[in-house]
C-alpha cells in the first residue's frame, strides 16, 4: 500500500507548530492514514482493498479557541483546505479531506466550562466525547438525552454539525432542540458568539444556521445546550401489529395524544423476524450479521448468510432469490417498542395509555420484555458491520422523514425502487407530532470495488429520486457528506444560492471543509 507523501511545506509545519507546539502537530503516514476516511461504507470497503481515498497533508490537536482563530487565520492566508473533525463516525464522508489540507481534531478541547442547574443548561467544549459528557452530567444528577448509536465515539460538536438525533428523540428532541448558544470561529477567524436564551425574537436563528452546516460556514467550538434532571423512572412496553401501516397508526396515535415516550421504534416485517419477540439477543438489521435470532426465521437466515458472506459477487446476482427466501421465513407482524422514562407516576400513567391506544389500533401487547432486550442491546448497531465489509459486500442506511400522511408511501416508494439493487428492511423512529423518520438498512456487493461502488450510487440514486416523488426529506439525522452532497440542489432548489452567498461571506477563502453539501 503505497502512501503518497504529505504536501505540507516546511514553512507551513513550521507556521502551525507555533500555534499548538510540536507535540500536537503530525505528518506520519499512520495518523494520515487514520483521518483519511469516516464511516462511509464505500471508504470503508476500499481501504479493505488496500485503496486509499484524498489524505490529508497534515493534523493538528489544539487546545482552546484562540489557537483555533490562528489557524484559521493560517489556512486562509495560505489557501489550504482545513476539515473540522471530532471522532469520525459520522457515515456519510463529512470529514474525508477531499482536497488534502489540514485536519482539525478538536478532541483535546473537552472540558466541561459550566453546569447552570437552575436554567438546566450546561456549556462543554466541541471536542468533548458524548459518553464522556454524558457520564459527567449523571454523577452530578443530569441528563442531556442525546443518544446516538455512536455516543461512545462521538462528540458535542459532531452531533451540532451533522444536526444529529439520538435515539431517545421522542422526548428529548434532536439536537436542535437541545442547543441555546454556539461559539464558532468562520472562515475568517472571527469568533461568532450566538446569546443564550430560552427563545429570541432577533430575525435569524444562527444557531440553527451553524446547526447541520457540517463545518463549511464556521468551526464550532464550544456550545450551549439543554439538560434534563435525570429520569428516576423507566417503564417498557411492546405490541406486535398486523401490517405497517396499522403500527404506523399507532405511533401517529400516541405521539398525537401527547404522550412522550423516550424511545418508539416500529420494525417492518422482515426486521420484526430478525429482532425476534422471543429472542434473548433481540438484535435487529442494524446489526443483521452480528447475532441471529434462534428461531425458524432465524436459522434460515444462518443458513444462507455463510454463502453470501464468503461469495459476495454470488449475492449480486442471487439477490432477488435471498430476499424472497427470506420473506418466506418471516411472520407476519410488525413490533413496537417504547419506553418512557421521568417521575414514576407519570411514566406509568404514559405506559398504560400507550396500552390502551395501541390495543385500540390493533396492537397485541407482548409485554415489557421486547422492549427491555431492545434497550440492552441498543448500543451494538455500530459493532456488527465489519464482517460484512471483510468479505467483500456492504452495508449501508439510509434515514428518510415525511409527514405522517406519507411515510408509508415512503416505505413501499423505496423498497419498490431498491429492492433489484440490494436487500432491504427498516424500522421507523425519531417520531413527532407531525410525522416519523424511516430508517433503512440495505446490503449489496459488487465483483470487485468499482462494482459495488456503482451498485451504491444506483441504490441512493433509486431511493432519493424515490423520496422526492413521495414528498419527504431525503435525511433525517446523519447529515449530508459527499454522499448525499449531489442531490442537495435538488432538495433545496433555489435556497443553494443563498446557502452558497453564506459560505462567501462566512467563508470567502472556501477554505472549510470544501467539496462538501453541495457547495461549489
Amino acid at each position: 500500500m503505497k502512501i503518497s507523501p504529505s504536501q505540507a511545506s516546511t514553512e507551513l509545519r513550521e507556521a502551525l507548530t507555533a500555534i499548538v507546539g510540536e507535540a500536537n502537530i503530525s505528518v506520519a503516514n499512520l495518523e494520515r492514514l487514520s483521518y483519511c476516511r469516516d464511516l462511509n461504507p464505500m471508504a470503508n470497503l476500499a481501504t479493505n482493498d488496500g485503496r486509499l481515498g484524498p489524505l490529508p497533508d497534515v493534523i493538528v490537536w489544539p487546545h482552546e479557541v484562540d489557537q483555533v482563530v490562528r489557524l484559521v487565520k493560517l489556512a486562509a492566508e495560505r489557501r489550504v483546505p482545513l476539515i473540522p473533525f471530532g471522532a469520525g463516525s459520522g457515515v456519510c464522508g463529512g470529514t474525508t479531506p477531499l482536497r488534502g489540507g489540514i485536519i482539525l481534531d478538536l478532541k483535546k478541547m473537552k472540558r466541561i466550562l459550566a453546569l447552570d442547574e437552575k436554567s438546566l443548561a450546561v456549556t462543554a467544549e466541541a471536542g468533548i466525547i458524548g459518553q464522556h459528557l454524558e457520564m459527567e452530567l449523571n454523577r452530578q444528577g443530569y441528563t442531556m438525552g442525546h443518544f446516538p448509536s455512536s455516543i461512545y465515539t462521538s462528540t458535542l460538536g459532531g452531533y451540532l454539525a451533522a444536526r444529529s438525533a439520538g435515539q431517545l428523540s421522542a422526548k428529548y428532541g434532536k439536537i436542535e432542540d437541545m442547543v441555546l448558544g454556539l461559539e464558532v470561529v468562520l472562515g475568517t477567524g472571527e469568533i461568532m458568539r450566538t446569546p443564550v436564551a430560552p427563545r429570541a425574537s432577533l430575525g435569524p436563528d444562527w444557531n440553527q444556521i451553524f446547526v447541520g452546516s457540517e463545518g463549511t460556514l464556521g468551526v464550532i467550538t464550544s456550545a450551549t445546550c439543554r439538560i434534563r434532571p435525570y429520569p428516576p423512572s423507566r417503564e417498557f412496553a411492546s405490541f406486535v401489529f398486523p401490517t405497517i401501516e396499522a403500527g404506523i397508526e399507532g405511533m401517529r396515535l400516541l405521539m398525537q395524544n401527547e404522550l412522550k415516550p423516550a424511545a418508539v421504534r416500529l420494525y417492518d416485517e422482515l426486521d420484526t423476524a430478525l429482532v425476534g419477540t422471543g429472542s434473548k439477543q433481540g438484535e435487529s438489521s442494524e446489526s443483521f450479521f452480528d447475532s441471529l435470532p434462534i428461531s425458524q426465521f432465524g436459522n434460515a437466515v444462518k443458513s444462507l448468510v455463510p454463502g453470501l458472506v464468503r461469495r459476495a459477487e454470488r449475492f449480486v446476482g442471487q439477490r432477488a432469490d435471498l430476499a424472497n427466501e427470506l420473506q418466506r421465513f418471516a411472520t407476519k407482524g410488525c413490533l413496537l417498542v417504547l419506553t418512557f422514562e421521568g417521575e414514576e407516576l407519570l411514566t406509568r400513567a404514559e405506559k398504560n395509555l400507550a396500552t390502551e391506544i395501541c390495543e385500540k389500533a390493533e396492537g397485541v401487547n407482548k409485554g415489557p420484555e421486547p422492549a427491555m432486550r431492545w434497550w440492552k442491546n441498543r448500543y451494538h448497531v455500530s459493532y456488527g458491520q465489519s464482517k460484512v465489509f471483510y468479505h467483500g459486500a456492504f452495508v449501508d442506511t439510509i434515514e428518510m422523514a415525511t409527514t405522517w400522511r406519507k411515510i408509508a408511501d415512503l416505505y413501499h416508494e423505496i423498497r419498490r425502487a431498491v429492492r433489484e439493487k440490494a436487500f432491504i428492511m427498516a424500522h421507523f423512529s425519531h417520531a413527532y407530532h407531525e410525522g416519523c423518520s424511516v430508517y433503512f438498512t440495505f446490503v449489496s456487493a459488487g465483483t470487485d470495488v468499482e462494482k459495488a461502488r456503482q451498485t451504491h450510487r444506483q441504490v441512493w440514486d433509486a431511493a432519493v429520486a424515490a423520496c422526492h416523488r413521495v414528498g419527504g426529506a431525503m435525511s433525517h439525522h446523519h447529515g449530508i457528506g459527499y454522499t448525499k452532497a449531489p442531490y442537495m440542489h435538488e432538495e433545496h432548489g433555489q435556497a443553494m444560492r443563498i446557502f452558497e452567498a453564506l459560505k462567501q461571506e462566512m467563508d470567502p477563502a472556501g477554505i472549510l471543509n470544501p467539496g462538501k453539501m453541495g457547495l461549489s
